[in-house]
């Protein structure tokens, strides 16, 4: 599964849903049901990829605004909702965090995206979904921030939700 490919299903997706987020899970998970199994883990990889590339200290700083502060698992979160959004806000996020302002609400996080391929996996073969082997940086990209440095840093995103 290619990139593009990987997008079309997030955006069909989300047309499906009318951007309800738990409508654009179950959505998400029928399509790649229908897809063989080497297309569902193809699609996992992909969002792997997808989740590592945003493992920022600039979107942190952005979620840690937007959601009123940002665990560890909170980005993870906040990343896959991200991921969610699309490929146009989710490119714009990468580039710039404070595209985010005008696309953002308050609790921007989506943990159920990292669930399903493993729920089309398992109900397209009955078993489990092959275990994908994080990429995960050890770090975040990008500069390390301070919580009172992150209204400077973002000033549209502090005065929207800050």
């Amino acid at each position: 599964m290619t990139e593009q490919e990987f997008w079309r299903l997030i955006d069909t997706s989300r047309e499906e849903s009318g951007g309800d987020l738990e409508e654009l899970v179950d959505a998400l998970t029928q399509h790649l049901a229908s897809l063989p199994p080497s297309e569902i883990v193809a699609f996992d990889k992909q969002l792997g990829a997808l989740l590592d590339r945003a493992y920022d200290w600039g979107l942190w700083g952005a979620a840690f605004l937007i959601n009123g502060g940002c665990s560890d698992d909170g980005f993870l979160y906040f990343r896959a909702w991200l991921v969610a959004q699309g490929r146009t806000v989710y490119e714009a996020a990468l580039a710039d965090p404070e595209s985010l302002v005008d696309v953002a609400e308050p609790d921007a996080e989506l943990e159920e995206l990292l669930g399903v391929a493993e729920s089309a996996y398992q109900e397209a073969t009955g078993e489990e979904l092959p275990v994908r082997e994080s990429t995960e940086p050890d770090e975040p990209r990008g500069e390390e921030w301070e919580e009172d440095e992150l209204q400077e840093r973002f000033p549209r995103l502090s005065e929207r939700f800050g």
